[in-house]
């Protein structure tokens, strides 16, 4: 969830994109194909930052593939793209909780962090639920059609029920502070005033970040289910 290593392609790369949508449209004719778009979104999500403007490319590109490949094989295309929406889903969902996981162990090792790093990160897990649906329902207006009508049936019911990476999030970021206490509290023994005295800051910036986002978590809930 920082800055991106200079070699790494970004997922604003045309080509990329082009290359990722036609495997989402061959994706569509296989039998398993959620486990094939949880495996496509997953490969592109592995060793990325989780930043934003990855996911919601990611997702269009899969959900406009899928959707194109669906709809070149004819027939009802409903439970395809519920299935390939779970897929990206899963995937994404999995990410989330990893980035969780690398924060709290870096808190855990008395890495040091700046407070907007540190805000940045954990708005960027607070956001992945509302940036899949908002992105849904924007590659719904792009398409046409019965694809159009599809993803956008698809999109309010899922601002209505929720998704399984908002599921994620929210346990991820309760974990975050249950693990950030804990470190506050084991850290104090040992270290020096200095140390200490870091620690303490450290767990007050992401206590009080995450008090917030806690807060704001359920007040876009409630804003995704009106």
């Amino acid at each position: 969830m920082s800055d991106r290593p200079e070699t790494e392609t970004s997922m604003t790369d045309p080509a990329a994109l082009a290359q990722l949508q036609a495997e989402a449209a061959a994706a569509a004719s296989a039998p398993d194909l959620r486990e094939r778009v949880k495996a496509l979104t997953a490969r592109m999500l592995h060793e990325r930052r989780l930043m934003l403007e990855d996911v919601r490319a990611i997702v269009t590109a899969v959900t406009t593939g899928v959707g194109e490949g669906l709809g070149a094989r004819g027939g009802e295309i409903r439970e395809g793209l519920k299935q390939a929406f779970a897929g990206i889903d899963d995937a994404v969902g999995s990410a989330a909780q990893a980035a969780s996981y690398a924060l709290q162990e870096a808190v855990s090792k008395g890495r040091e962090f700046k407070d907007n790093e540190l805000k940045t990160s954990l708005e960027q897990l607070r956001d992945l639920e509302s940036q899949l649906v908002d992105t849904l329902r924007q590659t719904a207006e792009q398409s046409g059609g019965k694809l159009r009508e599809e993803l956008d049936s698809l999109a309010t019911h899922l601002r209505n029920s929720g998704t399984h990476t908002g599921e994620q999030v929210r346990e991820a970021l309760q974990q975050l502070a249950r693990g950030v206490r804990a470190s506050a509290e084991a850290g104090r023994a040992g270290l020096s005033e200095s140390a200490g005295t870091a620690v303490d800051r450290l767990a007050q910036v992401a206590s009080g970040v995450l008090e917030a986002l806690s807060e704001s978590l359920k007040r876009q809930s409630e804003r995704l289910r009106s």
